[in-house]
Order: C-alpha cells, then sequence, then structure tokens
C-alpha cells in the first residue's frame, strides 16, 4: 500500500502502547469516518461538540488533532482508485 500521500497532522503526537500500557499525550490524533448518508451532516457537530467537552474539562491543556480517515468511494476519489 502506499502511504506517502498520507500527511499527519501538523500538530499534535500519535497515541503509543509502551510497556503493555497506552501512552496518550494531551493533544492526541484521533481518526474518525465521516461516512457517507447522515455522517456528512453529523459529524461536524459532533466533532465541535467533543472540542468544547474537551476545552470545557481541560481548558488549554489537552486538545485532540483530529484526523479524517478516507474509506471507501471517498479514498477511491482521493487516491485515484488506489
Amino acid at each position: 500500500m502506499n502511504t506517502n500521500r498520507i500527511q499527519p497532522p501538523a500538530g499534535g503526537h500519535k497515541i503509543r502502547y509502551e510497556n503493555g500500557r497506552l501512552v496518550v499525550p494531551d493533544d492526541p490524533w484521533i481518526g474518525y469516518v465521516e461516512g457517507d448518508g447522515i455522517g456528512v451532516d453529523i459529524t461536524p457537530p459532533c466533532l465541535k461538540v467533543w472540542n468544547a467537552a474537551i476545552q470545557k474539562a481541560y481548558g488549554d491543556r489537552r486538545k485532540i488533532h483530529w484526523v479524517e480517515l478516507f474509506l471507501g468511494e471517498k479514498a477511491a476519489a482521493r487516491y485515484d482508485g488506489q
């Protein structure tokens, strides 16, 4: 699989697994799939609600860097069918 077109977000860090434990940074990358159907309508508001909840709970100490994961037709269109 060719992954040279996949770019990580400018900010944030990946969640790691070390010594049998998850290491979750204060600014993790979290993937989401927008999907089809109502996903296009509900995903953006959901991300806003989740971001607001994190802001309320943690202030500026924590933030999620959302990463859209492309699957199916959206992936084929974005990556020329590959």
